[in-house]
């Protein structure tokens, strides 16, 4: 184990802890509540639940060192990855969402900015003469005006048109924020609600000032020349497609969906819209973790999963059993990571602890659980608030209406080694 590594971790957060159960410790030196998780390239695409950057970093200088092989098999828009670019870790991350893999790409690809200058030109020349055949899909006239759909269609074919692949994909990016702004979605919100007032959005305009705003992100990111240049890999993969070998891994950081995509953070339905105007396919909500039906069984290793399953199942059955099958699909993912990671190496699974039927879900201790029957030992659990991570501040967590629950306010970091 690298005892250099942990001892120093804690040596940084011991005057501000709180001892709470399961192993969990509260400590406020992780919130950063003054320094939004959006800071930098991270305001490049919205993108719901990120990762706060400066938990990242110092998870990675704890417990990793230059050279290493970082993991994260749930990557959403590609925090890990930019931090282990700029840390000199080598990356590899999946996510089942071709949206947030292209972000990902994006806030880790440095372009310098008068090249981005001088390809948003040849878009706004090629946009005045570009013929485009009008984009089409399912309720494409519910959520956009005619003439929205025509000038989009236009700026998509002038975006295509950039043959540098890296480009290309940096004014996407731009398109994706530009359909959600040009759109009569509610673009405060994750889930697909339409506005009530909406007027015609000048689809041009938008875009260029989105691109203007990313370009200005990229270049002060990314002002200093890289020292180093690790190997980042991405990959628009569920986990259960990864191709991960034994043993291979150094340090996985990474933070699961905290329940299944229709009743929690609705990841499939924020993306839709962009998904179909890039021509993306969207399997977010069908593939996600607990999306598919399954019974209750006895063979998951947490006894408090079933516990807190039983006070579910007197209120409801069927929720008990959607709950069960995201706790199932959990645990095979883990068995996935458990299978990767070397010895004495270490993983950093950051999670959240939802409502059902007023029951809370306690996935730090039943995550640690499944780690432990796999041959890790739980180190600690940091407890940290997440004001600055984009979340709905209250959700129905019963469907009833007027009933109200706030979601989740604290965010589980659950460190393990493999023993």
């Amino acid at each position: 184990m690298r005892q250099a590594i942990f001892p120093f971790f804690y040596e940084e957060s011991e005057p501000q802890k709180e001892e709470l159960p399961y192993g969990r410790v509260r400590d406020t030196s992780w919130d950063y509540r003054d320094i939004q998780a959006g800071s930098g390239v991270y305001g490049i695409h919205p993108y719901p639940a990120m990762f706060h950057f400066l938990v990242v970093r110092r998870l990675l200088n704890a417990f990793s060192a230059e050279g290493d092989l970082v993991l994260d098999p749930f990557m959403g828009s590609g925090v890990v990855a930019v931090e282990c670019l700029i840390n000199n870790r080598n990356f590899v991350g999946y996510d089942i969402n071709p949206l947030a893999v292209l972000i990902a790409k994006v806030r880790s690809t440095p372009i310098p900015a008068s090249y981005l200058l001088e390809m948003l030109r040849f878009i706004e020349i090629n946009y005045e003469k570009v013929e485009a055949e009008e984009v089409d899909f399912p309720n494409i006239n519910y959520w956009f005006d005619k003439e929205v759909i025509s000038a989009l269609s236009k700026l998509r074919k002038s975006i295509r048109e950039i043959s540098d692949e890296d480009a290309r994909d940096f004014f996407l990016v731009s398109f994706s924020e530009t359909v959600r702004k040009a759109s009569k979605a509610d673009y405060n919100e994750f889930k697909l609600l339409r506005r009530k007032d909406v007027s015609n959005a000048n689809v041009l305009n938008i875009f260029k000032s989105i691109s203007l705003r990313n370009i200005g992100l990229l270049d002060g990111f990314y002002r200093e020349p890289l020292a180093h240049k690790p190997k980042i890999t991405l990959k628009s993969k569920n986990i259960f497609e990864a191709d991960i070998s034994e043993e291979s891994v150094d340090l996985v950081i990474t933070s699961p969906p905290y329940g299944d995509s229709r009743t929690t953070v609705a990841y499939g339905q924020f993306s839709r819209l962009s998904l179909y105007w890039l021509g993306l396919e969207e399997r977010v909500d069908r593939e996600s973790l607990g999306s598919k039906a399954r019974d209750i069984t006895d063979d998951l290793p947490s006894p408090l999963l079933y516990e807190v399953l039983e006070r579910i199942k007197e209120k409801d059955q069927k929720r008990a059993r959607e709950v069960f099958a995201f706790y199932w699909d959990l645990f095979h993912s883990i068995n996935i990571l458990a299978r990767a990671v070397k010895k004495n190496r270490f993983v950093c699974f950051v999670v959240g602890n939802r409502k059902v039927k007023g029951e809370e879900l306690p996935t730090d201790k039943i995550s640690a659980d499944f780690f432990q029957s796999l041959g890790f030992k739980h180190l600690r659990t940091i407890v940290r608030a997440i004001s600055n991570k984009r979340m709905p501040a209250e959700n129905a967590p019963s469907n009833i209406k007027g009933e109200r629950d706030f979601t989740m306010r604290q965010e589980y970091i659950v460190i393990l080694v493999k023993e």
